[in-house]
């Protein structure tokens, strides 16, 4: 790995050592979640502007089995993420989340987020700038190291990328008085050059519109489901991609600790401009709790690639220890088969840790 590679990841550890331990309760970096509003007078500096929160999220892996001889086994730090939040001023919140990470032996660095939100507009109203996830599904919108597995379903990177649609623009969500959660969303934004709407710019953008709900059911059991919609130019000119997303998660936590349950599911509608059909992605996943801080979890993909007949699907399955909330180990299993290449088993294990301000827990 490149030494100045080494020089950012020490000196990104050393940033996050510096920082100050105490903080205000509730005052962790969330990819994604609202801040709160801040209370001060619009004359007052924000309280956190000079002391930034600060994270460390690190993804090391080990490929101990690949059936495909072709792929050299290695044990890499495969991603880097620092983390940065502050409230620049009582109506402006900026965060920006920079990952370092290592493309088959290559490092790379890249701004996966940064953007500043607006927060109470007029009620029920916020609004954030700069580079952002788009409101497609729910998968996506996370970082990898806030999935229950170790990669993006299959769907994502056919349909968006590898990393999901992340690009420039501005989003726009209304939270629906009433008693239950309610929130529509409306995105502008530049498309970028993996996808289905690859090719596309400043000048000719991606609208994404979505809604998501909760639903409470009991105590112990509650659910998210969304939908949503995207439309936007593709690779072949002159032409528009669009896409539909439907998820659904359930969780069920009773009060006996160290058992839990976590069902999600999402599938992809998807039409790349120039092609004849549309085509269909999605995933199912479970994941169990069976005694305390122990997950296991199944996976299955399927996914049919957009501009050609080529399908490739699989199970998967995995085992996760979380240590503490700061750290843990997972092993996974995942087989590939697609109808333009021979099957593939692929063993990986992962070791991930956090320091700094840690990430508050999505749904």
């Amino acid at each position: 790995m490149p030494l100045i590679f080494g020089k950012t990841i020490v000196a990104a550890i050393a940033a996050a050592s510096l920082a100050h331990a105490p903080q205000d309760q509730g005052a962790s970096i969330q990819q994604g979640q609202e801040a709160p509003v801040q209370e001060s007078a619009p004359t007052q500096q924000a309280k956190n502007t000079f002391n930034p929160q600060i994270s460390l999220v690190t993804d090391f892996r080990w490929n101990a089995v690949d059936s495909d001889k072709t792929v050299r086994k290695r044990g890499f730090l495969k991603e880097a993420e620092l983390g940065l939040a502050s409230d620049v001023d009582p109506f402006l919140r900026a965060e920006a989340y920079i990952s370092f990470s290592d493309e088959d032996g290559e490092s790379k660095a890249e701004v996966e987020e940064g953007f500043a939100r607006y927060n109470n507009l007029a009620p029920g109203l916020s609004a954030k700038f700069g580079k952002i996830a788009a409101a497609i599904g729910r998968v996506q919108r996370n970082h990898a190291d806030q999935l229950n597995w170790l990669d993006y379903p299959m769907m994502v990177e056919d349909y968006l990328g590898a990393d999901g649609l992340r690009s420039g623009g501005g989003s726009l969500s209304y939270l629906i008085p009433g008693a239950r959660f309610n929130e529509l969303t409306l995105e502008v934004l530049d498309s970028h050059d993996k996808g289905i709407f690859a090719g596309g710019s400043a000048g000719a953008p991606v609208v994404v519109g979505a809604y998501r709900t909760f639903l409470d059911f009991n105590e112990d059991s509650s659910a998210q489901v969304g939908l949503s919609y995207a439309s936007g130019p593709s690779p072949v000119p002159g032409t528009r991609s669009d896409l539909i997303a439907a998820e659904f998660t359930y969780k069920w936590v009773p009060g006996d600790p160290g058992r839990s349950l976590n069902f999600e599911t999402e599938g992809y509608w998807g039409k790349q401009g120039g092609d004849d059909e549309r085509k269909f992605g999605g995933f199912a996943a479970v994941t169990y709790e069976v005694r305390p801080r122990l997950f296991l979890y199944a996976k299955y993909d399927y996914s049919e690639i957009p501009g050609g007949s080529e399908i490739h699907k699989g199970p998967s399955l995995g085992a996760t220890l979380k240590v503490t909330e700061f750290h843990h180990w997972r092993a996974e299993f995942q087989r590939i088969e697609s109808n333009f290449a021979d099957p593939r088993n692929v063993l990986n294990v992962q070791f991930q840790w956090v320091i700094g301000a840690h990430p508050a827990h999505k749904y």
